[in-house]
């Protein structure tokens, strides 16, 4: 684990968001403590139970995901009135002024190996091909994230190779990127095998508390660690509503009825939100 863990600072206190978000940009990802209490804790890994696994039958050593959780019910939308978290999120958009861009809430079970590494970031793709294309195209941190049950590399949670944000980092030592910098394998395999190893260079298993918020940024390569115990994740993203995107999908039903049923104070949070479409391709 210690081989894991990085000798600089990257712990930040709910009022330092400044000096989280010099970190963020300097190393590709920090941790804010205690972001949010230990009942908020509770109301999302019940809201991630209702929606991904309300009968209690998601086997072991799987996971399911929910790619719209704002969508699924009011417990991510208290945290709109959370003043820390909002705070956050007008400091790292510079704006008071965002709507919603994305949700996604994750359940994985023990027994889970670890994912291959990768980065969210798909601004180089001229023309997107599926959604996670047409929405991950902007310099916004792609990682936002509750794990609540915290993050520890002998339980579960999640991995980043530092400094791996910056535009011109080149890849860890001994390995080769992918042409389309989607990933990366060892030097002399097959480009498709990807890589879901610790041992490469940079990597930092993450070590946090349930309540506190891991981010990370657009281009900063991560992944999923093996999973021990029954892991909770997720994630409410915003965007400034000058970023607007014009969704080659209609509305979703499923985000018109959750706009319909916000209450009026929140609804500007949805002016310029596009839902998800998982089924859209740019060939249909």
């Amino acid at each position: 684990m210690a081989d894991h863990q990085p000798d600089y600072n990257v712990y930040f206190e709910r009022d330092d968001i400044d000096g989280a978000l010099v970190c963020l940009d300097t190393y590709g990802y920090c941790v804010i403590r205690k972001m949010i209490d230990q009942l908020m804790v509770q109301i999302l890994k019940d809201a991630i139970d209702e929606a991904l696994d309300p009968d209690r039958d998601l086997p072991l050593a799987s996971n399911r995901y929910h790619m719209m959780f704002a969508e699924a019910g009011p417990a991510m939308w208290r945290l709109t009135e959370h003043a820390p978290y909002m705070n956050y999120i007008r400091k790292v958009h510079r704006t008071a002024d965002v709507c919603l861009h994305r949700s996604a809430a994750i359940l994985r079970t023990p027994g889970e190996a670890m994912g291959g590494w990768h980065t969210d970031h798909r601004g180089h793709i001229e023309k997107p091909k599926i959604a996670n294309e047409v929405l991950n195209r902007y310099p916004m941190p792609s990682g936002s994230w509750y794990y609540l049950n915290g993050s520890h590399p002998d339980r579960s949670g999640i991995a980043v190779i530092e400094k791996s944000n910056h535009p011109d980092w080149p890849g860890p030592e001994g390995f080769e990127m992918k042409p389309d910098r989607t990933g990366f394998h060892p030097i002399g395999e097959a480009p498709d095998a990807g890589y879901n190893q610790m041992d490469v260079p940079g990597c930092i298993g993450i070590i946090a508390d349930p309540g506190d918020l891991i981010c990370f940024a657009a281009l900063t390569y991560h992944a999923n660690m093996a999973t021990h115990e029954r892991r909770y994740s997720c994630g409410f993203g915003f965007r400034p509503k000058s970023v607007r995107i014009n969704a080659p999908w209609p509305l979703p039903a499923t985000a018109q009825a959750m706009i319909d049923a916000l209450p009026d104070h929140m609804k500007h949070y949805t002016d310029g939100y596009t839902g998800y479409d998982g089924n859209w391709r740019a060939d249909s």
